[in-house]
């Protein structure tokens, strides 16, 4: 009897093994996918995303700061007084005077892409709880602030988006393709509103907006930080160039 009490406590003790070794490898399986979907969301959609909205709140800041230091005007972003006048322009001039203006131009567009990006894929990124509701109102935010007093309209912003991607290779268009693009006339019309954004900026004119739209980029992008797990990025960029953060 005590022989037969013996096999069966051993036979169940290796089944609770079993099954606890079982249940322990599955919950670490679970976890590590749980891990490269996070790594695999970063990567793909809130990590590029930071990016840009360093690159932009940085140039923003510069912006503001120049038109403060020259008298009212950034006179970098005008070599020119209308779009029309850039689909005019040779390369020499994408590469050097009108450097300043189209590459703001081209990271402001490369974030509405971004935006565009996430907030497309939103339904299937599987963020904590209520986490994808706060960062569709922040893009939101974002999107307002470069609207405000008759900026880059809220429907023309991820258009913009959209014309920065080039599907069939996967990838962003460069900085020279977007200079390219703009040098066609019918094809630059669908950036005009943010051309102009940028040469208003220059001329010292509607900074409000500006304002409401860094505000708005650093909460999104403070909340990015958060989500990532990442230091203070805008704050990083900053003082990598050795300036203060607005």
């Amino acid at each position: 009897m005590q022989k037969l009490l013996t096999a069966i406590i051993s036979a169940l003790t290796s089944l609770l093994v079993v099954f606890l070794t079982s249940v322990l490898t599955t919950y670490r399986e679970n976890k590590a996918q749980r891990r490269r979907e996070r790594e695999r969301v970063n990567l793909t959609y809130l990590n590029p995303l930071r990016f840009y909205l360093v690159e932009n709140h940085f140039r923003l800041s510069e912006i503001l700061r120049r038109v403060s230091e020259e008298g009212g005007r950034c006179e970098a972003l005008l070599f020119v007084d209308d779009p029309k006048e850039i689909s005019q322009q040779n390369a020499e001039w994408f590469n050097g005077q009108g450097c300043y203006l189209i590459s703001s131009c081209y990271l402001t567009a490369c974030l509405f892409h971004q935006m565009r990006k996430v907030r497309d894929a939103l339904p299937f990124l599987e963020l904590g709880k209520n986490d994808d509701t706060e960062l569709m109102v922040r893009m939101t935010k974002v999107n307002l602030g470069f609207l405000r007093d008759f900026g880059i309209f809220y429907l023309t912003q991820p258009s913009i988006g959209n014309d920065m991607f080039l599907r069939e290779e996967a990838r962003l268009i460069s900085y020279r393709e977007f200079c390219q693009l703009l040098q066609d006339p019918e094809r630059r019309v669908w950036f005009d509103r943010l051309l102009e954004y940028y040469i208003e900026s220059g001329r010292g004119e509607k900074l409000a907006r500006v304002n409401d739209a860094l505000s708005a980029m650093q909460e999104l992008s403070r909340f990015l930080d958060d989500a990532v797990g990442g230091g203070e990025s805008i704050k990083e960029r900053f003082e990598s160039e050795g300036i203060k953060a607005l």
